[in-house]
C-alpha cells in the first residue's frame, strides 16, 4: 500500500479526534467526581446539624431538670465515659429529691444514648463561679483532633453553662 499525504492526515484526524474525545471523557468525569464530592460533604455536614441539633435538646432537657430540683443540683455531677443507673421509678411512684436526681440522671443518659451515635455526657460545677454548672453533650464526628477541656478527641461536643438556683 502507497501512504499519500491524504492518507497520512486522515489518519491523523482520527486520532486527534480520538484524544480530544478521551479528554472530554476524563473533564466530564472529574466533574461528575467534585458534584458527588460536594453531595457527599453536603450530607455529612447535614447529619452533623442535626445531631447538634438533638444535643442542643438533650443540654436543655437536663438543664430543666436541674433546675426544678436545683437544691439536689450536686447529684447530677457527671464525668465522661460514666453510666448511671437506678431501680427507682420516679414516673411510677413519689420520689424524694434525692432519688428524682438519681432518676433523672439515669432517663437523660438513656435518651442520650439512644438519640446521638457514641453519646456521651460531662456534667461539672464551673470553678470559681458558685453555683454555676457545665453541660458539655458529645457524639461521635469524623474531625481532627482538638485540644479542648470541656469535650473528648473524636467527639464533637455542645456547651452550656446553667445556673439551676433561682
Amino acid at each position: 500500500m502507497q501512504l499519500s499525504a491524504r492518507t497520512l492526515s486522515r489518519k491523523a484526524c482520527v486520532g486527534l479526534a480520538m484524544l480530544e474525545a478521551i479528554a472530554a471523557l476524563m473533564v466530564l468525569t472529574a466533574g461528575a467526581v467534585g458534584i458527588l464530592w460536594w453531595q457527599q460533604q453536603a450530607t455529612v455536614r447535614q447529619k452533623q446539624q442535626i445531631y447538634q441539633f438533638i444535643a442542643m435538646g438533650l443540654a436543655d432537657d437536663l438543664a430543666e431538670r436541674m433546675r426544678i430540683n436545683a437544691s439536689q443540683s450536686a447529684l447530677y455531677a457527671l464525668g465522661w465515659g460514666e453510666s448511671r443507673q437506678t431501680t427507682q421509678d420516679c414516673s411510677a411512684s413519689a420520689c424524694s429529691w434525692t432519688q428524682l436526681a438519681h432518676w433523672d440522671i439515669a432517663q437523660w443518659q438513656l435518651a442520650l444514648r439512644a438519640q446521638l451515635p457514641k453519646g456521651d455526657a460531662s456534667v461539672y460545677p464551673l470553678s470559681g463561679l458558685a453555683g454555676w454548672w457545665g453541660i458539655s453533650v458529645g457524639w461521635s464526628a469524623n474531625k481532627m483532633p482538638t485540644v479542648s477541656t470541656t469535650c473528648p478527641a473524636q467527639l464533637q461536643c455542645w456547651n452550656v453553662w446553667i445556673r439551676p438556683q433561682r
